[in-house]
């Protein structure tokens, strides 16, 4: 739920589309828009976790980084398993409100109470009782996140029947979304830790994180609010005739879904490399912090809020660029491409950067070079391997006549998730065993901070090599795909005419 697409189906049938189209009530553009509003609060859960959580338990608190890991991956396996049960729910749900509402106006509030509460936890715990806390919120906040971003999204596809207005009102969910992560992004470092004292590094007051997650908690709750009222009236139940199998809905049907999808050797490793990819993403942004504060030797607050928006901006640039000349590439080459360019400005982070090294400590500038062309190349990444898994529905398609798009999003998005977890896992669990990190400890060992360059550079390095290396495995070429969509056209031609 947290990586952004772009991706845009085939057009198969315009005339059919073009005469439904024609029969829909058009969407307000102001209902569209406040809807969008609501990304933002999932895109400022999204950031702020990647980036401080686990700095601020570990090096703030002074919990173990196997504990924090420990914690957030047992709530991300919560919330992977929570997400179809709620929304098997609200699609059944009947009330005065509608289906989907009632369940994200509850989320709403109580998402931006839980990240208030997360980092806020109340002053002398530590050890178990503090991992206690950490879990016990983490797990809340991951429940009422899920209670509204899954029936928002639901929502998204409910609000018009028109097939370019929906991919319209995704394109303004996923502009949202950026711009909420830009917006956490300005605001972290220059706002909520400035530099008050000379030589005092203020990421490690924790009262700087306090403040973060009240103005950030608000934000989230008023966001999800304001989507939430803006559209009450925009749909309110299912369409008539709607019906909801079981085999697509339970839990049953997605276990079942998943041996099938597995089946499928190409979309086995298309979602194999996009899992480690991801995996190798999380990590890298899980240490960032670490990585400046101890690495790079970096502490001033407007040099890390420029770092962090360096990444944005280089994507921004990157998604407008990318989606014009996409097809220029075959989409798998552009994979391995740009995840072994991407390995090489790790590489760069660990060797050029540091104590003795060609671009020492303290200098911000070469590190927001290489974020913003690391942003650049990786919001390809965010597009392509969505766009593969509708190329291998195709497949699956003609192979067994059925379309099943949703089966596949669904497992692909179920190990992107996994692979968030082991990430956050390995990388606390690492933090700790191979680091050798001290808790709570403001100054840390020198090879304390050369493994921490390690595992913030080289290890996601390596993880992508690994994703690129599986990709080239990858065997639905243009070509080939071509073929298979000219043999479906026929067959829906064929069925079409069959049926009258």
């Amino acid at each position: 739920m947290d990586v952004p697409s772009a991706s845009l189906p085939a057009r198969p049938y315009p005339e059919a589309a073009d005469r439904a189209a024609a029969s829909v009530p058009r969407l307000l553009p102001l209902t569209k828009v406040l809807y969008g509003v609501g990304e933002i609060s999932n895109s400022i859960k999204t950031f702020t976790f990647g980036l401080f959580l686990l700095f601020y338990y570990t090096s703030v608190l002074g919990l173990p980084g196997t504990l924090v890991g420990a914690a957030t991956s047992i709530s991300l396996i919560w919330d992977a398993l929570l997400d179809p049960l709620i929304g098997h729910v609200s699609d059944r749900f009947r009330s005065r409100y509608g289906r989907r509402h009632p369940f994200m106006f509850v989320g709403a509030i109580l998402m931006g109470v839980s990240f208030f509460l997360i980092f806020n936890p109340p002053a002398g715990l530590a050890g178990a009782a503090l991992f206690a806390w950490l879990l016990g919120s983490n797990i809340l906040l991951r429940t009422t996140n899920s209670l509204f971003m899954v029936p928002y999204h639901a929502l998204g596809a409910e609000l018009s029947e028109d097939y370019y207005e929906r991919t319209s009102i995704t394109g303004v969910r996923a502009a949202f979304a950026l711009g909420g992560t830009l917006i956490a992004a300005g605001l972290s470092f220059a706002v909520f830790f400035p530099e008050t004292t000379p030589g005092v590094d203020p990421k490690f007051n924790s009262a700087g994180y306090g403040r973060m997650a009240l103005v950030f908690g608000a934000a989230i709750m008023a966001t999800g609010l304001i989507a939430t009222l803006a559209t009450l009236r925009a749909r309110l139940h299912a369409p008539a005739g709607a019906e909801f199998p079981a085999a697509l809905t339970s839990r049953a049907g997605f276990w079942q879904n998943l041996l099938v999808a597995l089946r499928n050797r190409t979309f086995l490793v298309l979602t194999l490399a996009s899992a480690l990819f991801f995996l190798g993403s999380v990590v890298n942004a899980t240490l960032a912090i670490h990585y400046l504060t101890y690495y790079a030797r970096i502490a001033d607050s407007k040099a890390l809020s420029l770092f962090q928006l360096s990444f944005y901006v280089g994507a921004l640039i990157g998604v407008a660029f990318w989606l014009r000349n996409l097809r220029r590439f075959a989409k798998h080459h552009l994979f391995i491409a740009n995840t072994l360019l991407l390995a090489v400005l790790m590489g760069m982070a660990y060797f050029l950067v540091g104590e003795g090294r060609l671009l020492g400590v303290g200098d911000v500038r070469p590190l927001i070079l290489v974020n913003t062309i690391g942003g650049f190349f990786a919001s390809a990444l965010w597009i392509v391997p969505a766009s593969m898994v509708a190329d291998v529905a195709d497949v699956d398609e003609l192979l067994t006549g059925r379309r099943r798009e949703g089966a596949f999003f669904g497992i692909h998005s179920f190990f992107m998730q996994e692979g968030a977890s082991l990430a956050v896992l390995a990388a606390g669990f690492l933090i700790d065993v191979f680091a050798r990190l001290v808790p709570g400890q403001i100054e840390q060992s020198a090879l304390t901070v050369g493994r921490i360059g390690m595992l913030f550079g080289l290890l996601p390095a390596a993880i992508y090599c690994v994703a690129a290396a599986l990709m080239a495995r990858y065997t639905l070429t243009p070509a080939r795909l071509h073929a298979v969509q000219d043999q479906l056209h026929r067959q829906r031609a064929e069925g079409q005419r069959a049926r009258g």
